[in-house]
């Protein structure tokens, strides 16, 4: 069985403080790029209609890790770092390299006048990539500090 809001790739659990979010794909590279629309869709939800008609924007990202758990935090704190300080919304990713533990390429989003919620960090809590065997699919779940 596919999880609910299979077409996103991710979808918000209850939590009385942070944010969790479930994430899932085909590949651990499909499940990094549902992560990165879940945290724009949680910074802005109406993302897809702004997008439509914005300019893009393009920043290149390198980042090594431990492993592939401590990658997406990695990858996500950047995302995270860079919305923040050049107020954008990444909505998409294209990666040159891929690996357990380092990726290479490129975030494309939009800039935008504000947020409708923020992310403080990424935390490391819950994250815990595997491979579901009824499903076939890679799935985390993700806490964001907000």
């Amino acid at each position: 069985m596919i999880p609910s809001g299979e077409k996103r790739g991710f979808e918000a659990l209850p939590h009385t403080a942070d944010m969790r979010m479930r994430v899932w794909g085909r590949t651990a590279r499909e499940l990094f790029l549902n992560a990165l629309r879940g945290v724009a869709f949680y910074l802005k939800p109406d993302v897809a209609e702004l997008g439509k008609k914005a300019k893009r924007i393009k920043h290149a990202v390198a980042i090594e890790a431990v492993d592939l758990n401590s990658l997406l935090i990695e990858f996500l704190s950047e995302i995270v770092a860079q919305a923040d300080t050049q107020n954008t919304i990444f909505t998409s990713a294209t990666f040159k390299k891929f690996g357990e533990n380092f990726l290479e390429g490129e975030i494309t989003g939009f800039a935008v006048e504000g947020f409708d919620k923020d992310i403080k960090a990424v935390s490391y809590h819950e994250v815990d990539i595997r491979k579901n065997p009824d499903t076939g699919l890679y799935e985390t779940i993700l806490v964001f500090d907000v």
